[in-house]
């Protein structure tokens, strides 16, 4: 059949069944979106659950096999891994003759609540709110810690061992109590699937240290992740499965509405598979243009998800894989959803539509 013949039967389509190729349309460009923001979620959901566990502290530490402290090394080693950690140095220091408990650190946790300034800099120091109550003190008060006295420029509340303790630099700390090199404990962030074999790298280099795996935070990111992957997964096909029926129910009624044209088609020598190639040109043509117009607003809409989920600024991330995969998608949906409307070609009988039955 000549080009221009498939060009009028489409046109054709378009001018007498609009609202059945608008509806078939607007089903594809509605699940290319929601594919968009899937396969996006999908691809980046695992990088945005560990950073938000990581404002829930360390899943591995590293601490003296028998007491003491450990090196600083290990804070290197863990880094050359992949890992981020963080050293923490507890000791013991005097205000106005009294002994306190005194913890330095490199830098704070984002799940601290504080009054003042969180940030640990040399010359300040942060209370916890305990501490602050049995000895009144007061922010941007000057603390006479013998030794390192500082301004405070915070008061913190964890509901942990820091409501009670001092926190300072991590340098002045190891100056206070003369421990250079060391730390009580060193606290490491890895990620989820290359947890135990840092563990295990840092173990053999370290056979001082005691690395300690916490469940509680490395358990529960890993499940995390797995049931949320899981979830995004099972979404996804089912909007896809909606999105063919839907097609399927639109491109079926079109076959049966054109049923004259198609046996008058079949009568001059049309083969069914030609017929059926109209149909899947059709569809194919619809899936290209809803991809392009669902990803953008995929694109959109992931960012506005991103951001209220996970915060952060909005920020939209053109992928040209995920477009490609939206894309070839939309396709096999639309190939399936056709060839399932279009096999009720076969059944039409050109006499029967020839004597007008």
């Amino acid at each position: 059949m000549p080009a221009r013949f498939f060009i009028r039967f489409s046109l054709s389509a378009l001018r007498y069944r609009k609202q059945r190729l608008l509806l078939a349309f607007g089903a594809l460009t509605v699940a290319a979106a929601l594919a968009t923001v899937m396969f996006g979620i999908y691809a980046t959901v695992t990088k945005r659950i560990r950073d938000e566990f990581q404002s829930y502290g360390a899943n591995l530490v590293a601490v003296a096999v028998n007491g003491g402290t450990v090196p600083l090394a290990i804070v290197d080693a863990a880094k050359q891994a992949g890992a981020r950690a963080t050293p923490l140095l507890v000791t013991s220091g005097h205000v106005g003759g009294r002994a306190i408990p005194v913890a330095g650190l490199l830098t704070g946790y984002p799940y601290w609540h504080v009054q003042g300034d969180s940030a640990i800099a040399p010359g300040k120091c942060l209370a916890g709110e305990a501490l602050a109550t049995q000895f009144d003190l007061k922010l941007n008060a000057t603390v006479a810690l013998e030794g390192q006295p500082c301004m405070l420029s915070g008061i913190l509340s964890t509901g942990g061992a820091e409501d009670g303790e001092l926190i300072v630099p991590f340098a002045a700390a190891a100056a206070l109590s003369g421990i250079h090199e060391a730390a009580s404990v060193i606290e490491i962030q890895a990620p989820g699937d290359q947890l135990e074999a840092i563990r295990a790298s840092l173990a053999g280099q370290f056979p001082a240290a005691d690395l300690r795996t916490v469940r509680a935070v490395a358990g529960t990111e890993s499940n995390v992740i797995v049931k949320m992957r899981a979830a995004l997964l099972l979404l996804t096909l089912l909007i896809l499965v909606i999105t063919t029926l839907c097609v399927t129910s639109n491109f079926s009624e079109m076959v049966i509405d054109r049923a004259k044209e198609i046996g008058i088609m079949k009568a001059l020598g049309g083969a069914e598979q030609r017929i059926a190639a109209f149909f899947l040109s059709e569809s194919a043509t619809l899936a290209i243009l809803a991809t392009v117009i669902g990803y953008l607003c995929g694109v959109l809409a992931a960012a506005g998800i991103g951001r209220e989920i996970f915060g952060g600024v909005f920020r939209l991330q053109l992928d040209w894989q995920v477009l490609a995969g939206v894309g070839g998608v939309m396709l096999l949906v639309s190939t399936v959803a056709t060839a399932i409307a279009t096999a009720r070609i076969w059944n039409i009988q050109p006499a029967v539509i020839l004597r007008g039955e």
